[in-house]
């Protein structure tokens, strides 16, 4: 029974013409001061989000750092260094990640790479194409 189902909607889906979404094209041109200003908005939104990471990670740190201490669990002192590794240093090291690659200096680097006619770097080129920061 779930051969013929399979086999049924392969057919269908070969039969009918797949209709494909057209991309979206900008109808104006975008000139550096939008672009600038979506760097800018880009920058923002990356700090914001490493600030976010780093904090839960730190929470998580001194949770489990606190019960560890508290004496109330069982268990040996790997368990809770794993547990800080895993549950507060991942998210820190994000976060750590995220403020260093999206600091203000390199924001600025970036901002008169392109006011100079330079290229922006390509991590920032490659966030950009996501049309969210050209918009208000």
């Amino acid at each position: 029974m779930q051969k013929q189902v399979l086999s049924i909607g392969l057919c269908l889906g070969l039969a009918f013409p797949a209709l494909a979404q057209q991309p979206v094209v900008p109808t104006t041109t975008l000139s550096r001061a939008d672009t600038a200003q979506a760097v800018h908005r880009l920058f923002s939104k990356h700090r914001t989000g490493g600030i976010v990471w780093a904090v839960i990670g730190a929470a998580f740190t001194g949770r489990i750092a606190g019960a560890a201490a508290s004496g109330k669990t069982s268990g040996d002192g790997s368990s809770t260094a794993v547990g800080i590794l895993a549950l507060g240093g991942v998210p820190a090291g994000i976060g750590v990640g995220k403020l260093v690659r999206f600091s203000a200096s390199r924001e600025a680097a970036a901002i008169s790479a392109l006011e100079a006619g330079k290229g922006l770097p390509h991590y920032v080129q490659r966030r950009l194409k996501n049309a969210k920061y050209f918009t208000n």
